[in-house]
């Protein structure tokens, strides 16, 4: 009789060590998961950031090649060149 007592509550025992076990396991997981989630948000929102920035740095570039062929211009049509160059001009 003893050892049938002792059977049970051992396995009383490790039947709540497991139940307490798994339910460790399930809250770990879920919250892995929740962190998952909100980092690929993050990463999600960053790329965004990345692809505005870049449109904005082609936009600026274009703008300063267009100016520095303006500047270019101009100073031609003043008569200036660039070092060493010979300008000739139609009669």
């Amino acid at each position: 009789m003893k050892a049938v007592k002792r059977k049970r509550k051992k396995s009383i025992f490790l039947r709540i060590a497991l139940a307490a076990f798994s339910v460790y396991v399930v809250v770990m997981l879920v919250q892995l998961q929740m962190e998952i989630t909100d980092r690929q948000d993050r990463i999600a929102a960053l790329d965004e950031q990345i692809r505005q920035q870049e449109l904005e740095n082609d936009n600026l570039q274009k703008q300063t090649d267009n100016y520095e062929y303006y500047l270019e211009q101009k100073a031609r049509e003043q008569g200036y060149a660039r070092p060493g160059e010979t300008i000739f001009k139609e009669k």
